[in-house]
């Protein structure tokens, strides 16, 4: 009886256990499995005791799921930050795939032209700038990031306000071409888009400047950039809908 008891005793401390810190450790799965393994020593019964620990499982379960839901909400202000448009919706898309291609493959976003998702709507993470929309079906997005060679975004560096046109190589690093010469940018300098370009709203982070370099013909710099965002973990973006957009 007492190897019993102090069985119950142990098996109830896992559960409390991995249905408290589960959460933060292993996000929703861990509260999912602190419930399913409480169910399997205490399952659903007519005694009361079965009852109310069934209903406090369930209640651990729900804070868990509110708890993730509220650190998404404030991941999304997180992001809308990052712009300074006053007119601007935004759609949060999920990354079905990346397709072959180019540097790490465009972005295919479960957001289509039925969720206001238009050819042109930038993408960004609470990182920073992700890329750009090119086309757009019903339920899906085709986003091309920025370390494409066929993406350029107009920017400037946030101390030295020096200004420049980011490209990327085939290899996907970044560069900011065509700095006037005059300017002093110097390494550590945070790259936003700027409001020239006419495409990107101006102020999102797009990355940091490693090293200042001379242009191809001595005449201008040329700033080496590492991205803020990390493109081999964009598993979810927010889709930034102009007011008045294409549709």
């Amino acid at each position: 009886m007492r190897k019993r008891s102090r069985r119950i005793l142990w098996n109830t401390l896992a559960s409390v256990i991995l249905l408290i810190a589960g959460p933060s450790v292993f996000g929703t799965g861990g509260a999912i499995l602190g419930n399913r393994f409480a169910g399997i020593f205490f399952p659903a019964s007519e005694h009361g005791d079965t009852d109310y620990m069934s209903l406090s499982v369930q209640l651990m379960l729900e804070n868990a799921e509110l708890r993730e839901l509220a650190a998404k909400s404030q991941l999304y202000r997180a992001m809308l930050q990052y712009t300074r448009m006053p007119e601007i919706s935004a759609v949060v898309g999920r990354v079905l795939f990346r397709s072959e291609g180019l540097i790490r493959g465009d972005l295919v976003i479960d957001r289509g032209l039925s969720h206001g998702v238009y050819p042109g709507a930038v993408c960004i993470t609470d990182r920073g700038l992700v890329g750009i929309v090119t086309s757009s079906e019903d339920r899906t997005s085709t986003v091309v990031p920025i370390t494409s060679p066929a993406v350029h975004v107009s920017c400037i560096t946030s101390r030295s306000g020096s200004l420049g046109i980011l490209t990327s190589s085939p290899e996907g690093a970044l560069t900011m071409q065509y700095v006037d010469i005059s300017a002093e940018p110097a390494a550590g300098e945070t790259v936003l888009t700027s409001r020239f370009g006419g495409v990107y709203p101006e102020g999102i982070v797009v990355g940091t400047v490693m090293e200042v370099s001379q242009g191809g013909a001595g005449l201008d710099l040329a700033l080496s950039v590492e991205p803020s965002v990390d493109f081999d973990r964009v598993d979810e973006v927010l889709v930034l809908i102009e007011a008045g957009g294409e549709r």
